[in-house]
C-alpha cells in the first residue's frame, strides 16, 4: 500500500505545493541522480526492480530519515544506454537562504545513515549490487526557474 510508504505518499498524492515543487522561490535543496548501470541481460532489469520494489518500504521507513528526503521517481531506459536505471531523490528544501543547500546535503546524509540500518534495504541492495557493472551518484542544485525545488 503506497500510503503507507513515506516517502512516496506525497508524489503519488500530486500535493506538491506543501514539499517545495510549487512556486516558492525559498524551497529549495539538492537533487540526487543516482545511476545503476546493470550487466546484459534480459532478466538483469526485472530482476533489479523486482529486488528494489520489495526492499524499498523498509529504506524509505528507517529511522532517522530525514523527513525531508522524498523518492521522485525511478526511471530506465529502454533506448541508447541499455539496462540502466536511474534513482532520483529530493532532499533539504524546507529552509530558505544559504542554508538550504546545507540542508540538502545534510538531510541525505542523515537519510544515507538512517537506511543502512534497514535489514530489507541492506538485503536489497547488497543483491543488487550482483546486478550492477557501475554506479553512479550526481548531486544537482535546481535552478530559481525549475518547478522542482
Amino acid at each position: 500500500d503506497v500510503a503507507k510508504i513515506k516517502g512516496l505518499k506525497y508524489w503519488v498524492d500530486g500535493d506538491g505545493a506543501k514539499k517545495g515543487t510549487g512556486n516558492n522561490s525559498n524551497n529549495r535543496g539538492i537533487i540526487e541522480l543516482r545511476k545503476y548501470q546493470l550487466k546484459l541481460g534480459y532478466d538483469t532489469v526485472p530482476k533489479f526492480l523486482q529486488l528494489y520494489s520489495e526492499a524499498l518500504p523498509s529504506k524509505l521507513n528507517s529511522a532517522g530519515t530525514h523527513p525531508t528526503t522524498q523518492l521522485v521517481t525511478v526511471l530506465v531506459s529502454d533506448v541508447g544506454s541499455l539496462n540502466t536505471v536511474y534513482e532520483v531523490w529530493k532532499h533539504g528544501g524546507e529552509i530558505s537562504g544559504q542554508d538550504a543547500e546545507f540542508c540538502g546535503m545534510h538531510a541525505m546524509e542523515q537519510s544515507r545513515q538512517a537506511s543502512r540500518g534497514a535489514k530489507e534495504w541492506r538485503k536489497g541492495i547488497a543483491e543488487i549490487a550482483e546486478l550492477a557493472v557501475t554506479f553512479d551518484t550526481t548531486i544537482l542544485k535546481p535552478l530559481e526557474f525549475s518547478p522542482l525545488r
